[in-house]
């Protein structure tokens, strides 16, 4: 039986939250469940239940989720049941071999399922380099994912924040200033802060600049 739902990695009360703002503040029509079945240049065809609808559209995005790179699904490693991830043991070893490693979006922990986000392969790069550098094996413990928080930006000046270390949830306005705030401090350099603080002041005085200049695009 699958279920679909909206930003999984929040609790219910941030997903039926996410879903109405983008329903009614954003005006997204949003269709859960919906399989595409055809795309042409104009209309796409999708199968929702046992009906079917033809959407109409100007631009398509298409987002089909994480795929994994053929150098992951063909090297031969155990899988997970869905062969999407190599099988690594809480020391991120891959299972049943030695001295091979594998951390981010290619691995997933065993019976230890952890989501598919930057601050998890953060946090595994940095556990594994300090296992490889420690002489003494004895001394290494499983690796443990600590969650910093998790946000999403919902359009306007909306956004959801959960797992804070002391705050369950945040949304709104407020949300949406801690967003803003971890995205521009997570900046490898003052210069890309300076940067991205002088984008975000002439975005909000004139409007994001929507100009281009060749050829329009063509369907392909």
């Amino acid at each position: 039986m699958f279920t679909y739902d909206l930003l999984n990695t929040f609790d219910q009360k941030l997903q039926d939250y996410a879903l109405t703002h983008l329903r009614k503040k954003q005006n997204v029509q949003v269709h859960l469940g919906a399989f595409v079945q055809k795309v042409e240049p104009s209309v796409v065809h999708v199968k929702l239940g046992e009906s079917a609808m033809s959407i109409r559209y100007g631009t398509l995005v298409w987002c089909a989720g994480i795929k994994p790179h053929p150098f992951v699904t063909q090297f031969g490693f155990m899988m997970n049941d869905k062969g999407t991830q190599i099988l690594v043991d809480p020391y991120l070893k891959v299972k049943g071999e030695d001295g091979i490693y594998a951390i981010g979006d290619c691995a997933t922990i065993e019976d230890y399922w952890l989501p598919q986000t930057a601050q998890v392969a953060n946090q595994q790069g940095q556990y594994l380099a300090k296992s490889l550098s420690e002489d003494d094996q004895q001394k290494i413990k499983p690796f443990e994912f600590h969650n910093k928080g998790t946000m999403a930006y919902l359009g306007g000046l909306t956004a959801i924040m959960a797992n804070l270390p002391g705050v369950n949830r945040i949304t709104g306005f407020v949300a949406f200033l801690g967003w803003r705030f971890t995205y521009w401090f997570l900046q490898l350099s003052m210069r890309n802060r300076f940067m991205l603080s002088t984008d975000w002041l002439r975005t909000f005085i004139f409007g994001r600049d929507l100009t281009r200049f060749g050829p329009r695009s063509k369907p392909t």
